[in-house]
Order: structure tokens, then sequence, then C-alpha cells
């Protein structure tokens, strides 16, 4: 039976214990870093039996129309459980939530059946088992000659050195001055504190790239999720780009992790270009679905063509 229950009625230490054992276990899927991830929001769930199955719902509202969304900063969300997702399975979950809401936008998981998805997110990831040797051998001619070109510059890399509040700045000044990104104070605020929690419970690597000069050229924040490493959040210099800092950060990374039972995860990315990047240090393809949901047929019409704007 799938229960639907309030934020007030979740077992933390239950949810805790079914995102751990899941198949598509995901430590920012964990009840902490959900309260964390859905700020000012609050997130509600979908339990089936004695928590076998969970599925966080984060809930925004619009007026009085209440709706699922992904939050910022949360690479995968979805069902998650110890026994295979069948596509069945991801139909009575996704009708269940239509029950309770007139919308919903989920960013599902890798260990999602393929379907009839509306759109499949590309993400990357790399074994990080093979010795660096090896692991180098893979990448691809382009991605070897600039991170030759980044080590002739002698920038160095640091590591647990860079504030997370300084590769935000660095982000935000960079990437985020671009109309794409949609980023708000209260979202980079956000990601302040989930980095904080992260850091305090161990479970935040923070590489950065100085140039000879001492100027922060690139930062990246890698969460540690059992064995595999989220790519979670960088930025870089555009000024700076020239010396190819992220280039040598990434190699650096990967280097320092060889030979492990790490998983390298890039965390994807809509923009091709940075898709080729992932690719270009041997990152392996796979996709996560994209499910948008409506309450019911009268509700698609209605929101249908005002959607991207709640």
């Amino acid at each position: 039976m799938i229960r639907f229950l309030k934020h007030s009625e979740i077992e933390p230490e239950k949810w805790n214990q079914a995102v751990r054992n899941s198949l598509s276990s995901n430590v920012l899927a964990e009840y902490e870093l959900l309260n964390l991830l859905t700020g000012g929001d609050t997130w509600h769930a979908l339990v089936e039996n004695d928590y076998e199955t969970v599925m966080p719902l984060p809930t925004r509202k619009k007026g009085v129309l209440k709706y699922v969304y992904t939050p910022f900063f949360l690479p995968q969300m979805g069902i998650f459980s110890e026994h295979e997702i069948t596509p069945q399975k991801t139909a009575v979950f996704l009708h269940e939530i239509s029950r309770h809401y007139v919308l919903a936008d989920v960013l599902m998981n890798e260990k999602t059946e393929s379907g009839h998805w509306e759109y499949e997110f590309v993400s990357h990831s790399l074994s990080l088992h093979l010795a660096y040797k090896e692991l180098y051998s893979q990448f691809h001619e382009n991605t070897k000659r600039n991170v030759k070109a980044a080590q002739k510059l002698q920038s160095r890399v640091t590591i647990q050195e860079e504030k997370v509040s300084d590769i935000i700045v660095l982000f935000r000044e960079n990437k985020g001055a671009e109309s794409s990104v949609q980023f708000q104070n209260e979202d980079y605020a956000r990601l302040q504190h989930i980095a904080d929690y992260l850091l305090e419970h161990n479970l935040l690597e923070i590489y950065g790239v100085r140039t000879n000069d001492g100027k922060l050229a690139a930062g990246a924040l890698f969460v540690k999720d059992g064995n595999r490493r989220w790519f979670w959040f960088s930025g870089r210099d555009n000024q700076l780009s020239e010396s190819k800092p992220m280039f040598l950060l990434l190699d650096t990374y990967i280097r320092d992790h060889a030979e492990s039972d790490q998983l390298l995860d890039f965390n994807g990315s809509s923009n091709p270009n940075v898709a080729r990047l992932y690719q270009g240090f041997g990152g392996k393809r796979y996709t996560i679905p994209f499910v948008r949901q409506f309450g019911n047929r009268l509700w698609k019409m209605v929101l249908a063509p005002f959607v991207d704007g709640i």
C-alpha cells in the first residue's frame, strides 16, 4: 500500500535507511539534506508499506495550487527502493502524485527503467578503479592537450583549502551572470548552508586551482556519497579560461582517486559543451528521465500554457 505522508509524519531514521539501501542511493535525498535543499518550501512523500519504497515530493505553492518540483543542487530524485523499479511501479507512483498535486515536475534517477518520457537528462560517470595511467589513456586527445597546457602554466591545485563562499562567488560573477542561469540570492544562500552541513559531516571535498600570483582560477565541490563522488558545483574565472584550470582540476582529482572503488559522477549538463568536457575525460553517458505529471486532463489544459512560469 502506498501512503501519502506529510513532512511531519515521516520517520527520519526509516526514511534514511530506505534511501541508503536503495539501488539508487543518494546522500542528498536523505532526510536532513532534503530539509536543507527545499529551504523555505517543504517536502512530503509517498511511502510504500513500511518504507519499502519511498519517493520525496518537494512542494511549492502558487496561490492555492500545490505542485512538486526538483530543487536546485539535487542531481537525482524519483523513486528509491532496494528492489527494481519497473515501469508499472513508476506509473503507480506517478498516478498517486496526481491525486495530491495539480502538477509535478520530477527529475527521476538512473535506475528508473526506460519509458516514454517528456525529456531525458544526459549525465556522465567515470569508474576510477583503474590506475591513473590507464584512465589517462582513455582521455580524448583534445583533453590531453588541454591538461598538458594547464600543467605547463604551473598553476597550483589546492585541496580542502578554498572557502565554499569563494567558489560560489566565482560562479556567481562569471557563469552565474548569464541570463540562462536562474539562481536567486536565496539559492546561493541555500547552497552555502548545504555545503556547511556536508563539510561538518565530512561529506565534501573541495578542490581549487590558483595561478602563480595566487588568484583563484577555478574551484569545485565534490560530494562524497558512498563510493560515488558527485561533481556537485563548480566555478571558473572567465578571464583565466585560457589557462584551462578546470582541466587541471579534474585531471588532478582523477589522479588522486585512481585505483579506488569510487565512481566519479559528473552530474550531467544540458550544455553540449560541458557534456563534451565530461566525455573528454572518459565519462560514460547515461540518462535520467524527467517527468511532467498533471493532476488530470483539466489541469493539463489549464496549466500547460503557463507551466514554465510557475
